[in-house]
């Protein structure tokens, strides 16, 4: 997939799914500027392809440095071409110990950063008469999961990408999003709930729903995106794409 010239723009960039994204997009020759709360430099170094790369650090909650983010990428490249709203986070809390401000952290972490960067750089991709945005959705909407604060704020991803996509069609902009199911990364082994089923015993619940029998890894969302960020996916636009071994096939 040549993305030759186009600059991507990925949160949640230093590890997982995230880096798995640009590690793609470096790949296929797009400029990667990969942005993380935590230092993205050294994954950065790693990257191959012969566009250019950069790492930026950025709390995307807090909107001043979003904008910072913005200002540092339209000022290199002029303007963003694939916008890739990854970046997340995913607090075990259930209703009894659930807060005012836990909630409203996953929201502004997971959802209000793809309005900030979106309306930022959507003028340049409608002038350009070409854009993608890539939303990291979850497939944990179409399951019984309780995390209610990550569940609610993955379902308005979901939302939020058919509304960015029903404004911006007519400039030639897609919107979609990818909703993995369960992936092998570190953020997921590391989570713990007490009481609660390891890591382990969830990875066999889940495969055994999966209709294709091995675990997933973040390689196979890169490659989801590969496709919904080339020219080949311009008429798609307004979709979740579901990249979880068969496991939606059911509703489950």
């Amino acid at each position: 997939m040549a993305l030759d010239g186009k600059t991507a723009v990925v949160t949640g960039a230093a590890r997982g799914i995230g880096y798995a994204y640009c590690r793609r997009l470096a790949a296929d020759g797009a400029n990667v500027v990969a942005v993380d709360i935590d230092d993205p430099a050294d994954g950065v170094k790693e990257l191959k392809g012969d566009g250019d790369k950069l790492g930026l650090v950025c709390d995307i909650s807090e909107p001043s440095q979003v904008d910072a983010v913005i200002g540092t990428v339209l000022g290199r490249y002029g303007r963003c071409d694939i916008l890739v709203n990854n970046a997340g986070i995913f607090p075990v809390t259930d209703l009894d110990h659930m807060t005012v401000e836990l909630w409203r952290t996953v929201q502004a972490v997971n959802v209000e950063p793809i309005l900030l960067f979106a309306r930022a750089f959507a003028p340049g991709m409608r002038a350009a008469g070409w854009g993608r945005i890539v939303n990291t959705g979850s497939g944990i909407t179409m399951t019984q999961n309780r995390d209610l604060a990550y569940l609610t704020s993955k379902g308005t991803v979901h939302a939020l990408t058919r509304a960015l996509a029903n404004e911006l069609g007519e400039s030639g902009i897609t919107v979609n999003a990818i909703a993995p199911g369960l992936v092998t990364t570190d953020g997921f082994l590391g989570r713990s709930r007490p009481n609660g089923p390891t890591a382990e015993q969830v990875f066999a619940r889940v495969t055994a729903m999966q209709t294709i029998k091995r675990r997933s890894v973040p390689a196979d969302l890169g490659n989801a995106l590969a496709f919904l960020v080339s020219d080949d996916a311009d008429f798609i636009t307004g979709q979740i794409l579901h990249v979880d071994g068969g496991v939606t096939r059911t509703g489950a």
